[in-house]
């Protein structure tokens, strides 16, 4: 699944790759079209001026002749509109042929051309008015030959825009079909991709929904099996308890009713049924509690852990009494939590701490609290990374624990002494108290210093 997934990732990846190599492929293409479409325009703007100086000349040449031959003022009007004229093309190829330093020296011919057209019509004109001759002027025939030059030299810059427009017209062509064709690429490859990512992802899609039914099925058989777990811890905490009383009864009964008749050594053993009776029931009870943990029907409430740390001790009264033990604790916060399972967990760290001592060495409890944040803790699981939580400690002067053996702490029915050792257990307190903190989204932590003492660390999450 996890493979898919990253196929997954992997096609999308290089289609997404892909686009963008494609966009700014075509980004450029574009460019480089617009480039010369803007040149193409640019070329023919010149030539639509070059056209426009010719047509005046021309007109120039209509305009003279009709006033040699009439003498009609109308024509001098008419030239002075066509000078008017002459001044904003000239200027306007000036700023079209900037980027071409042979065309600006063909504007500037055409220019000077112009201008040496108009002085000798203008001589031309003065010389008709004041001769009165009917003879062609030497100005004239200079004029002609000026406008000659300046429709040669207009010539050649038609040429020259006319191979500049050849050669961008190809080119604007060429980056045109170019542009489409990737375009089309694009959206094929794009598309292709996107299907073949697309059918990966319902593939996936199925094989998750039929993974998500079959977990499903598991967590029925879980909930089946946890509900028959019940059944038995039930069945262990009642029904398997009967026989143990009955054992314990008739056990005592038969020692008071035969006190005379049995020796020591039967009393020893009928003494010791009954004692092995009493720890298997209160280890059937044990189990029961550690059953009962898994079951979060209740709703949390707000917790006062002093009170709750005042009916403990009022609870192992008689214990502390027993070892002349000292308990003190202040300032425990108010979490939210099973009040039940709270008790619990404090009464079972409690009295490891009055059972775990050193002997002659009265035993000591400080509980203490305070908020942190995890980040400032020396180590941390980092599932709990960023979190705030109630930190309580609980340090005794007891008789301690290897930390290499930590580890076997929290496990269930693990002793770190033996059987036959003066220091009573079932290997279940701890295991239960683990239980409770992940009833509440925390956890715990112990340390410990053999013939010193041992300190357990209660993380409690802060709700905001």
């Amino acid at each position: 699944m996890r493979k898919n997934f990253r196929i997954i990732i992997a096609a999308l990846s290089v289609s997404i790759i892909l686009m963008g190599v494609l966009s700014f492929y075509s980004i450029d293409r574009f460019t480089s079209l617009t480039n010369y479409s803007y040149w193409l325009d640019h070329s023919n703007k010149v030539i639509q001026q070059l056209y426009a100086s010719e047509l005046i000349i021309k007109d120039i040449d209509r305009i003279e002749r009709g006033y040699m031959i009439t003498k009609d003022t109308s024509y001098q009007r008419q030239l002075s509109a066509d000078i008017d004229r002459i001044p904003p093309i000239i200027d306007s190829l000036k700023n079209l042929t900037t980027d071409n330093e042979t065309e600006k020296q063909n504007v500037i011919l055409i220019r000077s051309s112009l201008a040496l057209r108009l002085n000798y019509v203008g001589d031309n004109f003065a010389y008709l008015d004041t001769t009165h001759s009917s003879e062609i002027s030497h100005y004239y025939n200079l004029g002609k030959k000026a406008a000659q030059d300046c429709i040669s030299t207009i010539r050649v810059m038609q040429n020259n825009e006319a191979i500049l427009i050849a050669e961008r017209q190809k080119n604007k062509d060429f980056y045109q079909r170019l542009t489409s064709t990737s375009l089309k690429f694009i959206l094929a490859a794009f598309f292709i991709i996107t299907i073949c990512s697309f059918i990966l992802i319902i593939k996936e899609f199925r094989k998750r929904i039929a993974y998500q039914e079959e977990l499903q099925a598991k967590v029925f058989d879980l909930k089946h099996s946890h509900a028959e777990l019940e059944q038995i811890a039930y069945a262990a905490s009642h029904d398997l308890q009967e026989p143990l009383r009955k054992i314990q009864v008739f056990t005592n009964r038969l020692v008071w009713l035969k006190n005379e008749d049995i020796d020591e050594d039967s009393k020893h053993t009928m003494e010791r049924i009954s004692h092995a009776a009493t720890r298997m029931q209160e280890l059937i009870e044990d189990l029961a509690n550690v059953t009962s943990l898994s079951n979060q029907q209740h709703q949390k409430e707000q917790v006062d852990i002093n009170m709750v740390l005042k009916q403990t001790i009022a609870d192992l009264d008689e214990k502390i009494e027993e070892k002349k033990a000292s308990i003190t604790f202040h300032n425990m916060p108010v979490i939210n939590g099973h009040p039940g399972q709270i008790r619990i967990l404090f009464k079972a760290l409690l009295d490891n701490a009055l059972k775990f001592t050193r002997e002659g060495v009265a035993p000591i409890i400080n509980i203490s609290a305070e908020t942190i944040a995890t980040n400032s803790m020396f180590e941390t699981p980092s599932k709990h990374a960023r979190k705030k939580y109630y930190r309580i400690d609980i340090t005794d002067n007891g008789i301690g624990f290897d930390n290499k053996f930590s580890h076997k702490l929290f496990q269930m029915f693990q002793r770190l002494h033996n059987q036959h050792s003066e220091y009573h257990g079932k290997g279940i307190g701890l295991s239960m108290c683990q239980r409770v903190m992940a009833n509440h989204n925390g956890f715990m932590e112990a340390t410990g210093h053999p013939k010193t003492g041992a300190t357990f660390k209660l993380f409690f999450p802060v709700e905001e």
